[in-house]
């Protein structure tokens, strides 16, 4: 089965890998296969990470270069003017004969959305019919607009599409989004199997991936890679300030490293995990001692605060799931919130 996006960041990988790992734990023997990854460069290596995250989390044996055949090492426009698509084709066709053989189901991940690829006879409508597989779209639900995008997949796909899963669903959008499955979406012969809702720990940031996106510095290198679901600004005097602190939940501080007296504040706050100090302003020997007994991690930024709070808000609702803590979230929610047996019958088990 091929799973597919509309948009980016709706949480494929994240949803193959926990599915994959409820499949296993019921005795099927998985594959994983992406035709087309997105790399980047770890050392000398280029690698997409979603590939190597999945296949990490479900121990599959198979060669990641089989896993994942076509892995874009360049600028997408000089990727498609370069490629040579009946090559790629045929090397795709290759792979994935080599991963389906003797598994029970191959779960195929879609690119970035649907129909990135298409210029080169590649987007997901392509490869479901060049490799005979049905769709299951994964929908992150942003609007409304995303039903008529929705019923234009529908349209392309015709009828290797019938399953569909919304995903990060506020409460109240799920009463509403259930009316709209009854009333429009089967009249498109769309079956929605499941609706998940938002959850703060999957929408968190890993400590490590803020540092990274802010191009910081760590003063106090983190213990462990905490996830960090909420921001809070230190812009206010101490007594205002703790309040918000207490009522936080795994929140990174973000304030002017000359802000000794909240900085300090913050260090006695269980739930903060996490302070980023702007303006390239290092605290006092002592405060940064502080984070070190606590194991609080702290990383400088060059950056104004302002700055630093819009970079860093722009992360959530790209975090891409990653970790055991995260990926048992996922299968949790698959587990209440799909339609599994439905799903299996789709994949044909």
């Amino acid at each position: 089965m091929l799973i597919s996006s509309i948009d980016e960041y709706s949480g494929k990988s994240g949803f193959i890998a926990a599915l994959g790992l409820i499949l296993k734990d019921r005795g099927y023997k998985v594959g994983y296969f992406k035709p087309l990854g997105i790399g980047r460069y770890v050392g000398n290596e280029l690698v997409d990470e979603d590939v190597t995250f999945v296949a990490k989390t479900l121990k599959l044996e198979d060669s990641i270069k089989d896993v994942c055949p076509v892995v874009i090492d360049k600028p997408y426009i000089e990727f498609i003017i370069s490629a040579d698509p009946v090559k790629i084709k045929r090397d795709i066709l290759r792979a994935y004969e080599t991963i389906k053989r003797d598994k029970d189901v191959v779960l195929v991940e879609g690119a970035l959305h649907y129909e990135l690829g298409r210029t080169l006879g590649l987007c997901d409508v392509s490869v479901a019919s060049m490799l005979d597989v049905d769709d299951l779209m994964i929908v992150k639900f942003t609007d409304d607009s995303v039903i008529d995008r929705l019923i234009s997949a529908k349209s392309q796909f015709g009828e290797k599409l019938k399953p569909v899963v919304f995903n990060q669903i506020s409460g109240y959008k799920r009463s509403y989004l259930e009316s709209i499955t009854k009333s429009l979406l089967v009249k498109y012969g769309i079956d929605v199997l499941g609706m998940i809702p938002k959850d703060s720990l999957l929408a968190g940031v890993f400590v490590s991936e803020i540092a990274s996106a802010l191009g910081g510095r760590y003063l106090v290198e983190p213990e462990k890679d905490y996830i960090i679901e909420q921001l809070l600004v230190g812009a206010m005097s101490p007594q205002s300030a703790l309040g918000y602190f207490r009522k936080a939940k795994n929140c990174a501080v973000i304030t002017g490293g000359d802000r000794s007296d909240l900085i300090m504040l913050a260090l006695e706050i269980p739930n903060v995990r996490c302070l980023i100090l702007t303006g390239n302003l290092e605290p006092p020997s002592i405060v940064v001692g502080k984070a070190e007994e606590k194991g609080i991690p702290m990383i400088l930024v060059q950056d104004d605060t302002l700055t630093t709070v819009e970079k860093t808000q722009s992360i959530f609702g790209k975090a891409r799931i990653r970790g055991e803590e995260k990926i048992k979230r996922m299968r949790e929610l698959i587990e209440t919130f799909v339609n599994l047996d439905k799903l299996l019958e789709y994949t044909g088990l």
